[in-house]
């Protein structure tokens, strides 16, 4: 409900790039709170593949931070629902969830339904709601987001969820960005400028390296044990 609730409340006040770059946050708040756990290290490649994330996302987003008046509490509001999103990322592990990817995925969708329409209810937006202004391309565009932004999406985030670290899954954020520009060039002819593609090569450097700082923090234990182990063995054969 905080997560994705704080984020469109916002973005009435606040133009989409900049909550692009907000919710970049995201993989930060991932790795703070994980190592503040105990489930997560920080090595140094991974930190500066957060950091290089955020100055993609602020290049590829930079020229439209200008275009529309920001109110402080929507930035405020982004942040928490990122923060909020974070922790629920670090702590589900911990939580008895439904093995399987489709069941790990219906339980917060369902749940986050009902609480979001529970509170458009208790805020009046129901009555506030033009119900014959709804066109049928805006109910196809509905089913559009239902199935491959819900149900595929965020499956496939659940499922990846359960066999990577939470701090490459969010990376998404970074990605994000970028497939929208790309399919906007595709698609709609948009204009790509060197901006664009600078920013997107510096985003698709950030995963790398996050996954390259994830394999090596993940490596290091298993050394660690390999040079106990030779120890012991030397000592037994001395």
């Amino acid at each position: 409900m905080i997560g994705h609730g704080s984020l469109h409340w916002a973005e009435q006040y606040v133009g989409s790039g900049l909550a692009a770059l907000l919710i970049a946050t995201e993989p930060m708040f991932i790795l703070v709170l994980g190592w503040m756990a105990g489930q997560q290290k920080i090595s140094l490649l991974s930190a500066l593949g957060l950091g290089l994330g955020v100055v993609g996302v602020a290049m590829l987003t930079g020229a439209e931070l200008t275009v529309k008046g920001s109110s402080l509490w929507a930035l405020l509001a982004i942040l928490l629902g990122s923060l909020s999103w974070s922790l629920g990322v670090v702590i589900s592990p911990r939580l008895k969830l439904p093995s399987d990817a489709l069941g790990r995925t219906a339980l917060p969708t369902l749940c986050g339904a009902l609480m979001l329409l529970i509170a458009a209810g208790v805020t009046g937006e129901f009555q506030q709601t033009h119900w014959s202004s709804i066109t049928l391309r805006s109910i196809f565009g509905l089913g559009y987001l239902i199935t491959f932004g819900s149900v595929i999406a965020f499956t496939a985030y659940t499922w990846l969820l359960q066999r990577v670290p939470p701090a490459l899954v969010a990376t998404h954020t970074y990605a994000n960005p970028v497939v929208a520009v790309l399919l906007g060039w595709f698609l709609a002819h948009e204009p790509l400028s060197m901006r664009v593609v600078l920013a997107s090569l510096a985003i698709l450097g950030a995963i790398v390296l996050i996954r390259r700082g994830e394999r090596a923090a993940a490596l290091k234990p298993e050394e660690a044990v390999a040079s106990v182990d030779e120890i012991h063995a030397t000592k037994e054969c001395a």
